[in-house]
């Protein structure tokens, strides 16, 4: 299956020209005492730490913090500390390094300033900057190809009168009132992909998110009501809110996934946070509000308070990216679904597993509780999909003894998410090329649509 969040390279990005802005490496190097550590670290987080992480540390390097730099890689120390100008880690950022680091670029004469000033200071360490999303260069985004318009997000609306279908970079909204899911209106969200969805509470409201950037719509005429650009990096993969605060994930493949929190009232970004050291796929508030969790492409989820951003809790068990996380709206316990084809349940306090669902036999690439808690609905990227009810904690038997189950009628399509109204009994879902499927969530049949 193919993670949601490689459809936006189908877009054909193309990187426009450098800005040296106020916060530049040269800049921050004047700033303060901290400066030399603000400036040199900069550039470890955008330009090295990709490929040199915690899971994808190439010749052992790590760059993540001052102890992982100072253990150095497979071929020795990287700084040496009685002759800090004559570092390993110097040299391969040169012009002349061989080998050259980083690869297929050469850093600035303002980035190297900034790593040798580091060095001469002593190799002095923020953390916070590492926990900061990169510096964001300017990306002129080309319109999808015509045959581009998967379906990577879509969400009944609260009072079950409306389905919104994000396809490409157009909002479908479909009468979900009536027998064939008519399309009541269609207007252009996003110039790439719209990765995720949202509804406000009032079901007037659609949130939609894109490439840097979170849009508000008026329903059903698809009305602007305004976005935030600024302070977002990558791509905004996943949406929730309670109340007046907004939750957005911000991805960044390979560099980290991060969640911001939002005040609704005046669309103001509150507190970011580095929830993932890769992209993040799924985010969920609990129905109380109490909790935030989210699952990563580091094999985790995660659980958070909402408010302050501090962590809670984390749940380990998959063994490739966590695709997909929800709250059982009735329950202390959520769902997980990862690529190693696996759906988890797990106790929230805990963190134990009550349950694997799913027949381990193809990937789950989505999951949805209905409102209700009483059914959890998934599909597959094999066109599948299930849905259970009456999840009781495994008791050592077979994983169908945890559930009641009911088959979902098999559709030709790489299914990418899924939507169950608020009492599950219906269930819609997406494919990679711009299919819509809804299913009776009862019998599992299929209901032919406009």
């Amino acid at each position: 299956m193919l993670p949601r969040i490689l459809f936006s390279a189908l877009a054909l990005a193309v990187l426009g020209p450098a800005t040296e802005a106020a916060d530049s490496p040269a800049a921050a190097a004047a700033a303060g005492a901290n400066a030399p550590a603000v400036a040199a670290l900069e550039v470890f987080r955008d330009e090295c730490v990709a490929c040199h992480r915690t899971g994808k540390a190439k010749g052992g390097l790590k760059l993540e913090t001052l102890e992982t730099i100072k253990a150095g890689g497979e071929s020795g120390p990287v700084i040496h500390p009685e002759r800090l100008s004559e570092s390993p880690l110097l040299t391969v950022l040169s012009s002349k390094g061989d080998p050259h680091m980083p690869p297929k670029k050469q850093l600035t004469d303002a980035q190297m300033t900034a790593v040798r000033a580091w060095l001469e200071a002593g190799t002095p360490w923020d953390a916070a900057v590492m926990n900061r999303p990169p510096r964001s260069k300017p990306i002129a985004l080309k319109p999808l190809p015509n045959s581009v318009h998967p379906v990577l997000a879509i969400a009944f609306s609260p009072n079950g009168e409306t389905l919104a279908v994000a396809r490409g970079g157009n909002i479908e909204l479909r009468d979900a009132t009536a027998p064939r899911y008519p399309v009541k209106s269609t207007f252009t969200a996003e110039p790439d992909t719209v990765q995720s969805l949202l509804w406000l509470q009032d079901s007037q409201t659609l949130v939609t998110g894109g490439f840097r950037r979170i849009s508000f719509w008026s329903t059903p005429d698809g009305g602007s009501k305004g976005s935030i650009a600024e302070g977002l990096s990558g791509d905004v993969t996943a949406l929730c809110s309670h109340g007046e605060t907004l939750w957005s994930a911000d991805s960044l493949a390979s560099r980290g996934g991060f969640v911001h929190r939002i005040a609704l009232a005046d669309r103001r970004i509150l507190q970011t946070w580095k929830a993932h050291d890769d992209s993040v796929y799924g985010l969920a508030v609990s129905q109380d509000g109490t909790w935030l969790a989210s699952a990563g492409a580091d094999r985790l989820a995660r659980r958070w308070n909402p408010a302050t951003g501090a962590l809670a809790a984390t749940y380990e068990g998959h063994t490739n990216h966590v695709l997909c996380v929800v709250f059982d709206p009735k329950n202390p316990r959520l769902a997980t679904t990862g690529a190693d084809r696996e759906v988890k349940i797990w106790d929230r306090d805990s963190r134990e597993q009550d349950a694997v669902l799913g027949d381990k036999k193809q990937v789950t690439s989505a999951l949805d509780w209905s409102s209700d808690g009483k059914r959890l609905a998934s599909v597959t990227d094999r066109g599948t999909g299930w849905v259970f009810s009456e999840i009781q904690k495994h008791t050592g038997e077979q994983s169908s003894a945890t559930s009641k189950i009911q088959k979902l009628e098999k559709v030709n399509a790489v299914l990418q998410c899924v939507s169950a109204n608020k009492d599950g009994t219906r269930v819609a879902a997406g494919g990679a090329a711009g299919q819509l499927f809804v299913w009776n969530g009862v019998d599992g049949k299929l209901i032919p649509l406009d």
